[in-house]
């Protein structure tokens, strides 16, 4: 009589991964997918002239590049978003595609140059949330910061405003009043205010290991000045500051009564529709901003 072994699970390790995958039934496997979008932060980052463009060095959706079922499912669950004022600038961090494409793994190409490409990129309307950078001091040497491109983003282009339909949490840049432009508060509140589906609004308020009041947070939008090798290695997310902070509490203090008085000095200018939704009867700015803090992830 022979004996056999069972072989203990110790001597066949586990697979790298889920080999079966493939087997599970459709609707599981939709669901998988659907459930692997987590929330990212979509850096739109404006360029001032002589460029004069907008850049998105967030990279697309993992989603998108597992196989042609997943990328079929994450084109419908993603929006995706034509920069705004369209240039081809470095094609290392933006998906390029062929207009007419089938949604296939050929529209993947990193081809520079001819009329048939468009830039775009990714933007899940309900998990991410969308950072709209003061631009970097090297790329502004003016300092204009929010300029004329903040007050005229969603409404004068028409991938801005198609933008503008698809964001529900917004983020802008803490501007110390040292340094801030007079023009700034009303460009963040038109771009506040141009986005009709929005329920959060969030201030970056500094970066990691800065303090808030530091001024640290000018360099809060820089996507320039450390290479375009890093660009491509780190993404940006948004934590909350640590409790307690009253440098954190006085800074949200002084923005709010910025937009007050913006509001009471600008609000001939802006648009009729939609102040009624702004305000409450007290004056106060409805849509409050959730301070944040900045970290890069490699």
């Amino acid at each position: 009589m022979t004996s056999h072994s069972i072989p203990s699970s110790s001597s066949s390790p586990p697979p790298p991964s889920f080999t079966l995958f493939r087997y599970l039934p459709p609707e599981l496997r939709l669901q998988i997918y659907r459930h692997s979008c987590h929330p990212r932060v979509t850096t739109l980052a404006y360029l001032p002239a002589p460029q004069d463009i907008f850049r998105c060095p967030t990279r697309p959706p993992v989603l998108l590049h597992i196989c042609r079922e997943s990328r079929a499912e994450g084109l419908r669950i993603y929006a995706k978003c034509l920069l705004p004022d369209f240039q081809i600038n470095d094609t290392d961090f933006y998906e390029l595609e062929r207009e007419g494409g089938d949604g296939g793994d050929d529209d993947y190409t990193n081809e520079a140059g001819g009329k048939s490409q468009q830039q775009y990129f990714y933007h899940h309307p309900r998990h991410d949330t969308l950072y709209l950078p003061r631009p970097a001091p090297a790329a502004d040497p003016l300092r204009l910061g929010y300029a004329d491109w903040a007050r005229q983003l969603f409404i004068s282009a028409a991938a801005g405003a198609a933008l503008s339909g698809v964001v529900r949490r917004l983020a802008v840049d803490y501007i110390p009043a040292e340094v801030r432009r007079p023009w700034e508060v009303y460009g963040k509140m038109c771009l506040i205010r141009g986005c009709p589906m929005l329920e959060e609004a969030y201030l970056v308020v500094s970066g990691a290991g800065a303090s808030a009041g530091s001024g640290a947070s000018v360099d809060v939008g820089d996507l320039g000045e450390k290479g375009k090798e890093d660009q491509g290695r780190r993404e940006v997310e948004f934590v909350d500051p640590g409790a307690g902070d009253e440098e954190i509490v006085r800074i949200m203090e002084r923005v709010r009564e910025s937009f007050r008085a913006e509001l009471e000095s600008e609000i001939g200018g802006l648009d009729a529709v939609g102040k009624d939704e702004e305000l409450d009867p007290s004056g106060e700015f409805r849509l409050d901003l959730i301070p944040k803090t900045k970290v890069l992830s490699t």
